[in-house]
């Protein structure tokens, strides 16, 4: 069904919680994309370096926002749920 019982709110990781480093042993075929045209053109005025580090900044920092997203999605789900069983009983 989607969802584990016995579980409470209390039980979730906190949506302020840190989050894990990644720590990849080998490039991931996965994850590696193409470098956006906007951060192309950038390398032309500033160092390559320098646009890789953006990128790799930019990334972090959307995985940080995925991961909040989804801690907050799970927690909506486990109240819904919740809601719902709690109208059955």
């Amino acid at each position: 069904t989607g969802h584990r019982r016995n579980i409470t709110p209390s039980n979730l990781v906190p949506v302020d919680a840190p989050t894990q480093q990644r720590s990849y042993i080998k490039p991931s075929a996965t994850s590696r994309k193409d470098i956006p045209a906007a951060f192309a053109t950038a390398s032309k005025k500033r160092g390559v370096s320098e646009v890789f580090d953006d990128l790799e900044d930019a990334i972090e920092a959307k995985r940080r926002q995925n991961t909040v997203a989804a801690r907050r999605s799970r927690a909506r789900k486990l109240e819904y749920v919740r809601d719902l069983e709690a109208k059955v009983e």
